[in-house]
């Protein structure tokens, strides 16, 4: 693995983004609905980030959320993880505080815990002693992740697509 860092969306890495952006279509991930507007245009979306980290024109129902984006030495974009800064609504219970992807090609590398961990740190410094974290039933790779970071199973819940998604609370403090 090598070494990363956590940074704030960035115009700089527009390419490396985009072709993050690719390789979430190319996979399938419904999280790519996150990215979209990236692809039509750039700059605004950036914007909108930033926009949305500090609640600013964040549509009715959705909470502040901060993202980050998760840099190997190459600067390359290789994760993005997004830290909603509350959880008071059904369906952000479903989808928890933090939400994240790792470039297909640089998963089982330990990058997706590297984000987890750095995450939580910023998570920390938005305020949030524990986060909920949720993952597929079947996603074994994000259970583990989860897990390592000593993750307390809550509850099995149900997602809008009928899928059981399992809820844990981690707390952001030093595991």
């Amino acid at each position: 693995m090598q070494n990363v860092k956590l940074i704030e969306p960035n115009v700089l890495y527009k390419d490396s983004f985009l072709d993050f952006v690719n390789d979430v279509k190319n996979t399938g991930y419904e999280s790519y609905e996150h990215y979209t507007k990236a692809e039509i245009d750039f700059e605004e979306f950036i914007e909108d980030q930033i926009n949305d980290s500090k609640g600013i024109n964040i549509p009715e129902g959705w909470v502040p959320c901060s993202s980050y984006w998760l840099v190997d030495d190459n600067e390359e974009v290789i994760g993005v993880i997004r830290i909603r800064h509350r959880v008071d609504n059904d369906f952000l219970q479903v989808i928890g505080h933090i939400g994240y992807e790792i470039k297909s090609n640089c998963r089982r590398e330990g990058y997706g815990s590297k984000l987890l961990e750095l995450g939580l740190v910023e998570a920390k410094k938005i305020g949030l002693q524990k986060v909920l974290i949720t993952c597929e039933e079947d996603n074994i790779g994000s259970k583990r992740i989860i897990e390592k970071f000593n993750g307390m199973y809550k509850k099995k819940l149900v997602d809008d697509d009928g899928k059981n998604v399992l809820q844990y609370e981690v707390c952001t403090g030093p595991k």
